[in-house]
């Protein structure tokens, strides 16, 4: 009987299940204490205490070793009683390691690895430092254990430092002594007729001599299998390798609740190596985003997740996610109690940096500048100049591949690397230690412009599926060639080329802040060299594309385009002049200055004349119909939006860094409008549909923002709640996630609409005041008209008939004189309203006011309009007993509706001609 505490004896039995195996600290106190936090004193208190019992040292006797550095070994004899079940099992585990290490997310790993182990005998996992390579061997060969009768042996090769003592270092694991001058031979000779499995953990700094072993094992013997855990292969003969990955992480963009980010296994072992430090951890969803924004950062290196962890349980995961944005922080991630090649993260990168040639350790720390994949090519130019051959970088980048230092992938084209965010803070840690830094971003920049530069035709050419994902994984290294361009070491040269070239791109994937921020440094550094020059029309251009978007019509946007213009017409490029006076008309449209939209959108039909292309003729069109559209000629705008469907249908090559929006769409878009204002709700229906599918297939979010504000009011006058509430909703969402400042307040003002049409001015009132003060200070009139109708109405419902009237005779005096007349039968008929709303006294005015709106209608063929107005007076001549003038003006414009019309201002102009015929009165 041992006079032990019950703690003291479960460590006893710990060692004792594995004598000789060296035992980690950390370990020991996660079995005996798995849900209790306690200071390493405790293992020493305890140690001592079983020392005593057994009576370690004395007459020579030896039980406890104490491992400095490492930890604790049962240095004792063990014999197994006879018949004891447990020892049977115990047998079958062979000289594993017994610690169960946690395990999350490898099952798969596991059972392919188990199986080409039985089918091929000698199998490497490779991966980079604290990707799980020794966890996944161990959990292997318990799980092949019985199949080898217990015969797994574990190799930890770590802490050997003489290559020659591998062979004896695998004889130990074995329980043999090797006698012979050539160890590997003795060492084959002992295990010729014996099945077992022998894993050799950590090869890759002997790596030589444990390839010599390993092939002589596999070759001359036919049992003895092999499973080998090194950051590069062995290279011989009979190896097969298997690499293994990273644990998968909540993509950026995803989902970001708690129940959606569990569902990957680097948020799994977060949380759980969490708990093991801090007791119970339950994720909430306010905590998700920031544990899935650190598993990325970590790259799902398990290792690193583990240490982060550690902060966490004294940190919090806010402020851990916070630190580990310094590269210092990252590296210093640190378990005391790990073996000492994991203890920190830069320990792990240590290890492998000083296994590096020195070729390979001068390109590994001049591709620290690429954030993402990079190419040989890259390479090539960023980490140049060491020798003259470009052989030599190849062969650099072919071993840090080969080290798992950096990350390969192979697409249609050619390989692809990518340093892990972890190891590339630890590459740039070494390009400054060599005084490299500005050397090789400098390089970094040149070449990522000259590599856009080379794309610029890529770029101009159609859309294709994937293609903004391809070109979005360039954003990291164009962001970070930007930023040292534009930073205190940068060059003004270097950094205006920069801009022009990927300008471009932002406006490709939307990024129109972005894109403005850029522009806006790049002409500030321009200098005279360039004025008037290819590089400031593109920069000048971005420009005002972004502002467009971004800030509305301001005096800022005009002067952009203007000066862009000027540039073009020096270069004499007549597709950056189209791009431009594309914009300059929206502009004008959106300034209600519809005479000047007509001038423009004119002279761009002449370019596009004199280039005869399909997709110019499409944009010119265009612009001439949303003017004519705007200034109340549906009829002329039918005919040029129809004709430039015409154009687009033989192959439109929409560009969203060439183009504010994507013309296809918005031709859609004006027929639907066109056949809204005749009154032809089913056809209008249809191109409205069809407009919204075009711009989602367009994945442009700013062309799907103006076709949803220009076709909703369709959806709306055929009050198809289900699609208004849906459409309202997809708007907000995407001007918000996007910046785009003109469609957040659109969205707004349609929420107004649709709830005062829900008769809910609590709410809807106040969203459309907001709609238009925003859309004025942006100087976007576009839509803001159906606003002041829709915001008059819910004023008059509340008895504020004077300040609907100001607003209404204010919105036609502004309409009247920027010749924009598309609103003039809605305005004239809410002012009627109004009147008429508001005393008896003002029937008169009130006529005047309807008479007024119907003869608008009939100038602009605005049948829906018309109605109506007619709708609205006929009540009003009722009102006076006017009832035979009510019916006739009803009667007039109902006999111009297209036939089968059933929306509900069509049934509401039905019900009172009804009432009229009938002598009836409609009850309010």
């Amino acid at each position: 009987m041992l006079p032990l505490g019950s703690r003291a004896l479960d460590l006893l039995i710990y060692l004792a299940e594995r004598p000789g195996a060296v035992i980690a600290k950390q370990e020991l106190i996660d079995h005996v204490w798995p849900d209790v936090t306690v200071e390493e004193g405790s293992i020493r208190v305890h140690m001592a205490a079983i020392r005593k019992a057994l009576g370690d040292g004395q007459f020579g006797n030896r039980y406890i070793a104490n491992v400095k550095g490492r930890g604790y070994s049962f240095v004792g004899t063990v014999v197994a009683l006879a018949g004891n079940a447990e020892n049977d099992k115990f047998r079958h585990q062979g000289r594993l390691p017994l610690r169960q290490t946690m395990m999350i997310g490898r099952e798969a790993v596991v059972s392919e690895v188990g199986d080409k182990l039985r089918n091929e005998r000698f199998v490497t996992l490779l991966g980079p430092g604290g990707i799980g390579k020794t966890t996944i061997a161990l959990a292997v060969g318990r799980a092949v254990a019985e199949e080898f009768g217990g015969e797994v042996h574990f190799v930890d090769l770590e802490s050997l430092t003489d290559p020659r003592n591998v062979a004896a270092a695998v004889a130990t694991s074995l329980g043999v002594a090797l006698e012979s001058k050539d160890p590997a031979l003795d060492l084959v000779d002992h295990v010729r007729s014996r099945k077992l499995l022998v894993i050799l953990d950590s090869c890759e700094h002997v790596i030589e001599t444990v390839a010599l072993v390993a092939e002589r094992l596999y070759q001359e013997t036919e049992q003895v299998h092999l499973l080998a855990t090194s950051r590069e292969s062995l290279k011989v003969e009979g190896e097969h390798c298997c690499r293994v990955l990273a644990l998968d992480f909540p993509p950026d963009g995803s989902e970001q609740t708690a129940n959606a980010v569990l569902r990957y296994p680097a948020v799994q072992l977060f949380v759980r190596r969490v708990a093991a430090r801090a007791g119970s951890v339950v994720l909430s969803d306010e905590e998700a985003p920031f544990v899935a924004e650190m598993c990325r950062k970590l790259d799902g290196i398990p290792l690193a997740i583990e240490l982060a962890a550690g902060q966490v349980a004294a940190l919090g995961i806010k402020n851990t996610v916070a630190r580990l944005v310094s590269r210092l922080e990252l590296l210093r991630l640190s378990h005391r109690t790990a073996v000492p090649r994991h203890r920190t993260l830069r320990a792990m990168l240590d290890w492998s940096y000083d296994l590096l040639s020195e070729a390979e350790r001068i390109v590994f720390r001049r591709i620290a500048p690429f954030i993402g994949y990079f190419t040989l090519d890259g390479a090539q130019q960023v980490a140049g100049e060491f020798g003259s051959d470009a052989g030599q970088i190849y062969d650099a980048i072919a071993g840090l591949a080969e080290k798992s230092l950096i990350v390969t992938r192979i697409d249609e084209a050619q390989a692809q690397y990518r340093l892990l965010d972890t190891t590339r803070v630890y590459a740039l840690e070494k390009l400054e230690e060599h005084a490299e830094v500005d050397v090789a971003f400098r390089r970094h920049a040149e070449y990522v412009a000259g590599h856009l530069e080379s794309q610029r035709e890529a770029l101009l050419a159609p859309s294709k599926a994937g293609s903004t994902s391809t070109h979005s994984g360039q954003l990291g290294n164009i962001r970070a060639a930007l930023e040292w361009s534009f930073g205190p070491n940068g060059d003004d040269e270097i950094a205006t080329r920069l801009a022009a070239a990927s300008a471009q791109l932002f406006l490709e994937l939307s990024l129109l802040i972005e894109c403005r921020v850029w522009a806006e440094r790049a002409i500030a550094r321009l200098g005279d060299q360039h004025k008037n020059s290819r590089r400031e029309m593109e920069i000048s251009t971005s420009l005002s594309l972004a502002l467009m978007h971004s800030e509305g019509s301001s005096e800022l946007v005009r002067n952009a385009f203007s000066r862009a213009l000027d540039v073009a017409a020096i270069q004499g490029d007549s597709a950056y002049e189209l791009q431009l006076l594309s914009g300059l008309s929206r502009y004008h449209r959106w300034n209600t200055d519809i005479d000047a939209a007509l001038d423009v959108a004119s002279r761009s039909k002449e370019v596009a004349l004199k280039t005869r292309d399909h997709d110019d003729m499409a944009l010119a069109e265009a612009l001439l119909g949303a003017a004519h559209h705007l200034a109340g000629n549906h009829l002329v705008a039918l005919k040029h939006f129809e004709s430039g469907l015409s154009h687009s249908a033989s192959g439109w090559r929409f560009r969203a860094g060439q183009h504010l929006f994507q013309h296809s769409s918005l031709l859609l878009v004006g027929v639907a409008r066109c056949l809204l204002f005749r009154g032809l709700l089913d056809q209008s229906f249809d191109y409205a549909e069809r407009a919204i599918e075009e711009g989602e297939k367009s994945n442009h979010p700013a062309t799907l923002c103006r076709s949803l504000s220009l076709v909703l009011p369709v959806y709306l006058a055929l009050a198809d709640s289900r699609r208004s509430e849906q459409y309202i909703a997809q708007l907000t969402e995407l001007a918000a996630a996007y910046y785009l400042k003109p469609y957040r307040a659109v969205a707004a003002g349609l929420q107004g609409r649709w709830l005062v049409f829900q008769s809910d001015l609590r709410k809807g009132v106040p969203l459309l005041k907001r709609a238009l003060e925003e859309l004025h200070a942006q100087r976007h009139d576009s839509l803001n008209m159906d606003f002041v109708c829709d915001l008059a109405a819910g004023l008059v419902a509340m008895g504020e008939h004077q300040e609907a009237l100001t607003m209404v005779v204010n919105a036609i005096d502004v309409q009247h004189r920027g010749g924009k007349f598309l609103y003039m039968p809605a305005l004239f008929t809410m002012k009627g309203f109004i009147l008429a709303s508001r005393s008896d006294e003002d029937y008169f005015e009130a006529e005047g006011s309807l008479l007024s709106a119907i003869d608008w209608a009939k100038r602009q063929s605005a049948t829906l309009f018309e109605l109506k107005a007619a709708t609205e007076l006929a009540e009003l001549l009722q009102k006076q007993d006017r009832s035979p003038e009510a019916c006739k003006h009803l009667s007039e414009a109902l006999g111009r509706m297209p036939a089968g019309s059933g929306f509900p201002v069509h049934r509401r102009a039905l019900e009172i001609l009804n009432q009229l015929q009938s002598g009836t009165r409609s009850i309010d």
